[in-house]
């Protein structure tokens, strides 16, 4: 009898401990909370995010190709935890990442029906290997001009990582504003939330350089969008934006 391949092996692994971290009665309302069409046993995020740790701790020799053999393993079955635990898993090694398994990542991101495994794969994954491989720029692009809700919620929230960093915010936030600035007449509540989340995010450190912005384009910017991204600025410059938007 032949022995068991590694990723099938460590893949049910974690499906049984999935299984114990289960809490009875929350499948029902997470399933119903984010419409989602997936399977769904009820474990939360933090029991989630603890067992990918674990697992990480206890096989830190695991390769480049053993780490996606897992995930495609993971995510064979409709299952929303174990989807989510593969994503975190790949949170936990992007070191492993290469600017090639941007392909892997898009059929990934293509496959994500719900906004809340995006939200695992492109800041926390696309955005950091974006970060160490520019390379993956093209395809952030690409992501972002698809008219697929999700694709594009990807495409956007991929440079959350470099918008969050002080140092990082003044190269990326002209790439960003090209990209998102054709998208803001996208009326889908997911992606001008994912426009606002990334524009509040760099007036945490340079104000000036996203309000500059924000000005000449408040007549195409949605409402949503532009409270979202006002969120953090002083109240008087909030008052001022919000106001000039109304007017």
């Amino acid at each position: 009898m032949s022995a068991t391949p590694p990723a099938e092996f460590h893949a049910q692994a974690l499906r049984t401990a999935l299984d114990r971290h289960a809490v009875p009665g929350r499948a029902a309302g997470e399933k119903r909370y984010l419409r989602s069409d997936l399977d769904h046993i009820g474990v939360p995020l933090p029991a989630l995010r603890k067992l990918a740790r674990s697992f990480v701790r206890d096989h830190r020799e695991l390769t480049h190709d053993e780490l996606l053999a897992l995930v495609v393993e993971l995510w064979k079955r409709p299952v929303h935890e174990a989807r989510s635990v593969a994503l975190i898993l790949l949170d936990h090694r992007v070191d492993l990442l290469r600017t090639e398994d941007t392909g892997f990542l898009e059929r990934l991101l293509r496959d994500c029906g719900t906004w809340a495994h995006v939200d695992l794969l492109a800041p926390f994954v696309v955005g950091r290997l974006l970060l160490r491989e520019p390379g993956v720029l093209g395809a952030v692009r690409r992501w972002a001009a698809d008219e697929r809700q999700w694709v594009r919620r990807g495409g956007v929230l991929s440079f959350l990582p470099a918008v969050r960093q002080e140092a990082q915010c003044p190269r990326w936030f002209p790439v960003f504003g090209e990209v998102a600035d054709p998208l803001l007449t996208d009326d889908r509540f997911f992606v001008r939330k994912a426009i606002g989340w990334v524009l509040r995010e760099g007036t945490g450190h340079h104000p000036r350089q996203v309000a500059d912005w924000l000005e000449p384009r408040l007549d195409r910017v949605s409402g949503l969008t532009l409270r979202e991204a006002v969120r953090r600025l002083d109240e008087r410059e909030r008052r001022r934006l919000l106001a000039a938007h109304h007017a």
